[in-house]
């Protein structure tokens, strides 16, 4: 992978050594049932002298954590048996269940839903508040001989190596300027050298990109990983207007046949609504856009008559793993492993991850306590984890749900539903089982070949929705009530790999999809008199950290890298 980031060299800059027996790089479910699992087995087996540390990108811990859930508690039952004792941030449970393949004006509602999608008793929740909750009750521990440093603000820039096994990570220097020079505030990162780190940093990690480069972690599997991209926005409505314990699904309008994607409303405590539509990556819509189809999805009549008189309060994006087992890596190598989105944990037909990825972090704990206790950290020792993980009753999921992408790539035909169906009944099989795809960049088709020439000039296309303000909302305005804020003076964190020249020559032939399809607009091109442009600007401030530039871009050119430590979007309800 090509090493842009300036973060890397400083001749001259000294680099603090910490050390740590585990280390946890990145705050979600995963690392954090798996820290908090971990714990729990060093008390009972009276394991001491050890130093365990979690660092985490977001300025606090739940900041970047975003997903509109319905959580399935199998593994926070078997983590804290007694949660809901505890305070967790429930937002109500399920008690009534919407199934539509909407059309335009209407649609047709399930006279009940598929077993993929019952959800009934199951908690609502928001990941930001669950996460933040699980980091408080870790730091309320108190484990003899065991010392927990919860690190928020801290990215993890670049693996450590060490004789071609990971020894760490760096974290990413502070108070740079945009070329690169150390400002008065500067502080340099540092060198944090673990015997074990575990990579949960979500979808398209920048490390596990590194990761996959130097060890070839995907090279065993069937698919390489594939992503959605969701945006969602959480209302305030009226009191009593949608009942608590309320959830909608749902497929077809406003998408175009033959594309992958769907919709869902949740409400919330305290009379919120969480209202969101994501977007399957491996579409051949260049133009594919969550932030738009969310827009469109508002004006529904089913939809906007529950948002009448509300108001949006919270918005976000993010990239979403969706490839399950048949993109899953290999999990565990030398000095590491991987869990949660980073390792494709997702239950594509039951929209669901965030119970998978928990127990992988749990599958970790167990295997990093036996390897703590033995004193043996080689490959054969960590590669236990692999096996417990995919012989437990989440890889046992998984593998039941292994086809689900691959038959909806391309919508929900009647011949994919029957294979569907048939899939319910077969343990997941399905004809040309294992089903493959290609990366979602590679499934791009161009501009032209999907709008026709009209495509190429954007302003000739009919969006089919205008911002109103009120009920629907432009990118710049959903940005806003996300939070994100970046340091401007630090270098962009969107590495243009190829030049700038590669996306000069993708708007002239392509229409530069990027200007599309991220939900958050951080790139514009800006065509002169004639139409022609020198440059893309790339307003980094915007990011929302979600990634689907680097998934989706169809000349490959751009890396998302971390920013400095603290930096993106600010979740707090979604």
């Amino acid at each position: 992978m090509p090493d842009f980031s300036t973060q890397l060299a400083r001749p001259g800059v000294e680099r603090e050594d910490l050390e740590f027996d585990v280390l946890f790089v990145g705050a979600g479910p995963a690392n954090l049932a798996g820290l908090w699992r971990l714990l729990d087995l060093l008390e009972a087996r009276k394991i001491t002298g050890l130093t365990i540390g979690l660092i985490e990108k977001g300025d606090e811990i739940g900041d970047h954590a975003f997903s509109g859930a319905v959580l399935d508690p199998a593994a926070l039952d078997e983590l804290c048996p007694d949660w809901a004792e505890r305070g967790f941030p429930c937002e109500g449970r399920v008690t009534s269940e919407e199934v539509w393949y909407f059309t335009e004006r209407g649609g047709l509602k399930a006279p009940f839903p598929p077993p993929f999608l019952a959800n009934h008793g199951f908690p609502i929740v928001s990941l930001s508040r669950m996460v933040r909750w699980m980091a408080a009750e870790i730091e309320k521990r108190e484990v003899p001989g065991v010392d927990v440093m919860l690190l928020p603000g801290f990215a993890g820039i670049k693996v450590l190596w060490e004789d071609g096994r990971v020894a760490g990570v760096q974290t990413a220097d502070r108070g740079v300027n945009a070329d690169g020079s150390p400002r008065p505030t500067f502080e340099p990162g540092n060198n944090l050298r673990a015997k074990v780190t575990v990579f949960g940093e979500g979808p398209r990690g920048h490390l596990m990109r590194e990761l996959d480069e130097v060890l070839g972690l995907q090279a065993g599997s069937v698919n390489p990983q594939v992503y959605e991209t969701g945006a969602k926005e959480i209302w305030e409505i009226p009191a009593g207007r949608v009942p608590e314990g309320f959830v909608l699904h749902s497929a077809g309008w406003p998408q175009a046949d033959g594309e992958s994607g769907g919709s869902f409303v949740y409400r919330m405590g305290g009379d919120r609504l969480a209202v969101g539509y994501v977007v399957s990556l491996d579409t051949h819509d260049p133009f594919a856009d969550a932030h738009l189809m969310l827009q469109k999805f508002k004006t529904h009549p089913r939809i906007k008559a529950m948002l009448a008189g509300g108001r949006m309060v919270q918005y976000g994006g993010k990239a979403l793993a969706i490839g399950g087992w048949n993109s899953m890596p290999r999990l565990a190598f030398p000095g590491g492993m991987l869990a949660g989105d980073a390792a494709q944990m997702v239950n594509a037909g039951r929209l669901k991850g965030i119970h998978l990825a928990m127990k992988g972090g749990m599958c970790a704990a167990e295997t990093i306590a036996d390897a703590l206790a033995e004193g043996d950290f080689g490959e054969a020792s960590l590669l236990r984890y692999s096996r417990a993980y995919l012989d437990s009753w989440a890889g046992t999921e998984l593998y039941r749900a292994r086809n689900f992408h691959g038959v909806l790539a391309h919508g929900p035909t009647p011949g994919a539903v029957l294979k569907l169906a048939l899939g319910q009944v077969t343990g997941g099989w399905a004809p040309g089982d294992p089903l493959r795809m290609g990366t979602d960049a590679d499934a791009t088709a161009t501009t032209e070949a999907h709008y026709g020439r009209e495509g190429l000039h954007r302003d000739m296309l009919d969006w089919g929705v205008k911002p109103d303000g009120a009920l629907t909302f432009s990118k710049l305005d959903d940005v806003y009530a996300s939070g994100t804020l970046h340091d401007e003076h630090q270098p962009g964190h969107l590495k243009i790999v190829k030049g700038d020249q590669v996306c000069v020559s993708c708007w002239e032939t392509k229409g530069s999809p990027c200007t599309v399809f991220c939900p958050a607009q951080v790139y514009e091109m800006h065509p002169d008199a004639a139409g022609r442009v020198s440059r893309v600007d790339i307003a980094f401030s915007n990011c929302v950290h979600c990634k689907t530039c680097d998934i989706k871009c169809p000349e490959g050119n751009v890396l998302w890298t971390p920013p400095e430590g603290g930096g993106g979007p600010k979740y707090t309800l979604c």
